[in-house]
């Protein structure tokens, strides 16, 4: 099954999502769903299974060694086996990256009676997790590059192939656990746009975080120099650039950026009032 007909038979697949016996997380490596899928099944009283545990249990390997003596393809080849297998149990399944990149994967989950959940991370998140972690052997192998790359093509994968999905950004797994399970609530048609709209709020504090961190900086250097707290010139010049940048942008009026700006200007000149006592 060709990727183009895997997604023109999901399109026919019903919107109003059912707590059905089986839910299958799907995800980039990182994205948290051993972790969700573990919180999830416990909350719903489910059975969990981790494909990744599974093929353990399957080959008497670990994946890495599995992969270090046979290769990628061949580990594809048993993942799939392992796949077809334990759909015939319920309960919730978190499945490995890769498992999309198989057109017989993808047809396998996609002829399934089971619930698909895309938990999407951006790739900043997702490499900042998996920084130290060393039981990822085709993590440690990949160039930058490779793994971008990767992440393109897997991307529209998920997206094509998952009945709902959940922005993990900035959010800790019980929230995002809440987030599926009100899935199959009634309104569930909205819980993916507002798991959107959570996760850039979150981002959005976490820059201004960042931004307060650097402020601290220019505190610093200021209280050493004597140069004045307030520069009325610079933030002048910021409004001026960012209501150039944004005057196509239906979204973003310039009373907005007004507002935004006059913010955090103030939050910075607070924040320096208190660092110079």
């Amino acid at each position: 099954m060709t990727n183009l007909q895997t997604h023109k038979k999901l399109e026919n697949r019903s919107v109003n999502l059912k707590m059905t016996n089986t839910i299958i997380l799907i995800g980039f490596m990182g994205a948290g769903k051993t972790t969700v899928g573990q919180q999830l099944a416990k909350e719903t009283k489910q059975q969990f299974l981790d494909l990744d545990d599974e093929f353990v249990k399957e080959t008497g390997t670990s994946i890495k060694s599995f992969m270090a003596d046979n290769g990628e393809k061949a580990f594809r080849t048993m993942e799939t086996k392992v796949l077809e297998d334990r759909l015939q149990n319920s309960g919730v399944i978190s499945t490995g990256g890769g498992i999309v990149e198989s057109d017989i994967n993808r047809e396998i989950i996609a002829k399934s009676d089971a619930t698909v959940i895309f938990l999407q991370a951006d790739l900043a998140t997702v490499i900042s997790r998996l920084a130290t972690d060393t039981e990822r052997p085709l993590l440690r192998q990949l160039s930058m590059k490779q793994l971008m790359d990767r992440w393109a093509l897997r991307e529209p994968l998920y997206s094509s192939l998952a009945d709902s999905t959940i922005q993990t950004n900035g959010k800790r797994p019980e929230k995002i656990v809440q987030e599926v399970i009100k899935l199959f609530s009634p309104d569930n048609a909205l819980v993916s746009l507002r798991s959107e709209i959570d996760s850039l709020d979150h981002q959005i504090v976490h820059l201004i975080s960042e931004r307060l961190t650097v402020v601290k900086e220019i505190a610093d250097v200021k209280k050493d120099t004597g140069l004045s707290v307030v520069q009325h010139g610079r933030m002048d010049q910021m409004r001026s650039e960012l209501k150039k940048e944004f005057r196509d942008d239906e979204n973003v009026s310039d009373r907005l950026i007004d507002e935004i700006v006059d913010l955090l200007t103030s939050t910075s000149i607070n924040h320096e009032n208190k660092m110079f006592g």
